[in-house]
């Protein structure tokens, strides 16, 4: 699902015209208009007469405080603080001034600034229980654990029926490991204040640290009983429900929560659960109504138009996000929406572009921006400007986990096991929710050695979180690398039994029947699969795979021409087809079929395309050639037969046509190993080094173990005279194979570098 953000605040200030005519009205018009408004629940109004009267005089506290009510009442946090702050600022004197904006710093951990505002209060109300809990917190926070006791407790003798107290002793039990005694201390908030809407959310808050989902959950109604309407314990179920699995028990909270707030953040997080549960026609209305609103027109445009390319109207999409960025040409969830869709049709350098000016245009968010482009180079196979772009994401966002997940994906990548299990904890650690940290982390145990604690984080996951096919399967190969085909096929058969689609599941269990010769029961289950989903080319390609290992040649042709017609990208499933064929001698007979094919549908690709295979394999290169060149006039993107005809003619030394045809290729599959070393030794033959190296490192990464590869980089280190490079790269070529072709060349050269 494509995501647009927004920020938090989308409330206007006084403008232009409007500006000018509203400023000569004095403060006192402006607070006594925004007091009417409040009256009538019109916030927006309310916030900008407020925000009027402030503009024309700062120290007015009360307003600044008022204001700062309002957005805390909104949601807008962020706002909230900023006014609070400010509010206390200007009313030193002023009590619930000073504890609201000491809870707003507690909240921020700015712990020294809430206690001084708390030991403020205290000089004029010693026994004021509002600034002992403050005070009692932020002394918890700066580690002073006996000071915070002594003030907390202080604070519910000065105050025993109120259950904040309580709340907050339990808290800090907790925090000191005493679970028992922290419970006690919850229930004991609940029954000093029977009607606390708090003290139950707090105990219901207690009980999901403990992993009481049901518990939680009671604490929460009984607290709905008491106030239906309240945003907090609404917002806790909410989340309950879909941490549970119960997405759809979740709307009603969510309804009630838009309802009350009735701003567009409200709005919008119903929109979001709409599109969260493919109901976007519910959604649809909401957006268009939000978009006919001046502030929130670009947030709902852009969201209608992820909403249309999501269900296949990429036009539709392209021309709204084209139309607000017409508007607003520096908006930056518009920006960052139209490279997020960039990226997904593989238009990487138009993506960059986007995804730059994103980040210019808001400096202070520019981490999602930065990390996107992290990503479009990862895709592309530029993995030292992938690595330095996730690095820049965490100096701006340290919290990021999906910008800590990559790197430390990368780092294993990269062989350094140490640093990339160290990240990943940090990942695990910065969102103990985060399956793919926890996945992350577990791999790279693996790959260290660590396979007992790669089961452990795992199993943690299955603990804690909903069901998941993606952990069960996981499971399954973790069992199957530790040669446990019983504990393996166990979890492989829990993840089918969770998303029947799984191919990793899938393809497990049909490893295990065949491992165990027990053929009839792989293709069972391959075949049930079809029968599921006709159209599911991992699922052809999988029988494909299975039937050639039986063998049953005939039966793994059909699945492979169907593989094509679904997945005509599918790189392996044409060189397994074609190498069927040449094991088989039935070349002649294979191009027959296909020309037949091809005279059936003359705009065939995929029939073109094996055409095209067929003679190159005969070595009937004009005729390849001609085939190669039939299936681009039918598609001109089409990239397995632009590279394999650019390598033709980068053989026979047409090197300007084969440039033009291997970036075609590389365009729609950057990542593909094939293409990357095709256009790598075309550059290589023009005598572009510094081009050449890159792309043969990133096909490298995707084949580590390719010994055409590594020749090609190999010779490349030759040209540029790196001989020490050179030599221990070819060396390592003919260390995977012996027999590829260029390795007498390969011999030759490191003889000659060796005597020199």
């Amino acid at each position: 699902m494509i995501k647009v953000s927004r920020s938090s605040g989308l409330l206007a200030v006084c403008a232009g015209v409007l500006f000018a005519a509203a400023c000569h009205n004095k403060p006192a018009d402006h607070i006594k208009r925004a007091e009417n408004y409040l009256k009538q629940k019109k916030f927006r109004e309310a916030i900008l007469e407020y925000r009027t009267a402030l503009q024309q005089d700062a120290q007015l506290g009360e307003a600044r405080l008022k204001l700062a009510d309002i957005y805390s009442q909104q949601g807008d946090t962020q706002n909230a603080y900023r006014e609070y702050i400010r509010a206390a600022d200007v009313l030193p004197d002023n009590v619930d001034a000073q504890l609201k904006a000491g809870a707003m710093l507690l909240m921020g951990n700015r712990l020294a600034e809430a206690k001084t505002k708390a030991e403020s209060v205290l000089k004029k109300q010693p026994r004021n229980a509002q600034a002992l809990m403050l005070l009692g917190n932020a002394l918890a926070g700066l580690d002073d654990v006996a000071g915070a006791f002594e003030k907390l407790n202080q604070a519910i003798e000065a105050d025993p029926n109120s259950g904040v107290g309580y709340s907050n002793l339990g808290a800090l039990q907790l925090s000191r490991g005493d679970r028992q005694l922290a419970e006690a201390s919850f229930k004991r908030a609940v029954s000093a204040s029977p009607s606390s809407v708090t003290a139950r959310v707090a105990l219901a808050q207690f009980y999901r640290s403990q992993n009481r989902s049901e518990d939680s959950e009671n604490a929460l109604k009984e607290a709905l009983e008491i106030d239906p309407k309240n945003v907090q314990v609404n917002s806790n179920l909410i989340e309950l429900y879909i941490r549970t699995g119960r997405a759809a028990e979740a709307e009603a909270p969510i309804k009630t929560v838009a309802e009350v707030l009735n701003n567009a953040d409200g709005h919008l997080a119903l929109v979001e659960y709409y599109v969260r549960m493919h109901r976007s026609k519910e959604a649809v209305p909401i957006l268009e109504k939000l978009a006919q609103d001046k502030e929130t027109y670009a947030m709902a445009t852009a969201r209608l138009a992820a909403i249309n390319y999501e269900e296949g109207r990429s036009q539709e999409a392209h021309k709204a996000l084209d139309e607000v960025l017409k508007r607003e040409p520096k908006n930056r969830d518009a920006l960052l929406l139209k490279a997020q869709i960039l990226t997904l049709e593989q238009k990487f350098d138009s993506a960059l572009q986007f995804a730059y000016a994103a980040a210019s245009s808001d400096p202070g968010r520019a981490a999602d921006p930065n990390l996107l482009a992290a990503k479009i180079y990862q895709a592309e196979g530029q993995l030292e400007e992938a690595q330095d772009g996730y690095k820049k994401v965490l100096t701006q966002q340290p919290n990021s986990v999906s910008a800590q997940v990559a790197l430390s994906q990368l780092y294993a990548n990269n062989g350094d096991s140490k640093a990339a299990v160290e990240l990943a904890r940090t990942a695990v650690a910065t969102d103990p929710t985060s399956v793919q940290a926890h996945l992350t982390l577990a791999r790279n145990l693996v790959l260290s050695g660590d396979s007992n604690g790669a089961e452990k984080e795992i199993k943690l996951l299955r603990e804690n979180l909903p069901p998941s096919a993606t952990v069960e399967a996981e499971l399954g190969r973790l069992f199957l690398s530790r040669n446990d085909p019983t504990a393996a096929r166990s979890a492989f058969t829990k993840a089918l039994s969770l998303a029947s689609g799984s191919p990793e599941a899938l393809a497990g269990l049909v490893g295990l029947d065949l491992a165990a010769k027990n053929q009839s029961a792989a293709i069972g289950r391959i075949e049930t699969r079809l029968r599921e989903a006709p159209n599911d080319a991992h699922a052809w390609f999988l029988a494909a795979e299975t039937y050639v290992s039986i063998p049953d040649l005939a039966r793994a042709e059909t699945a492979l021409k169907k593989t094509l017609e679904l997945d005509s990208s599918n790189l392996r499933a044409f060189a397994m087809l074609g190498s069927l064929y040449g094991a088989q001698n039935k070349l002649d007979q294979a191009l027959q079929e296909f020309e037949t094919w091809a005279a059936r549908e003359p705009r065939s690709v995929v029939a073109q395309t094996m055409i095209g295979m067929l003679y190159e394999r005969q070595r009937r290169l004009p005729e390849a050639q001609k085939a190669y060149l039939h299936a681009l006039e039918i598609d001109p993107h089409t990239p397995i037969a632009a590279n394999n005809l650019a390598w033709q003619y980068a053989q026979s030394g047409n090197l300007d046509l084969a440039l033009q045809l291997a970036q075609v290729a590389k365009a729609q599959m950057p990542a593909e190993a094939q293409f990357n070393d095709t256009l790598g030794w075309i550059y290589y033959k023009r005598d572009v080094f510094d081009e050449a190296i890159p792309l043969f490192q990133q096909a490298i990464s995707r084949e580590p173990r390719n010994a055409e590869f590594v020749y090609h980089l190999g010779m490349t280190y030759v040209k540029q005279g790196e001989d020490a490079m050179a030599i221990a790269t070819l060396k390592k070529a003919l260390s995977l194979s012996s027999a590829f072709e260029g390795a007498d060349d390969a011999r030759k050269a490191i003889a000659d570098l060796t005597v020199q």
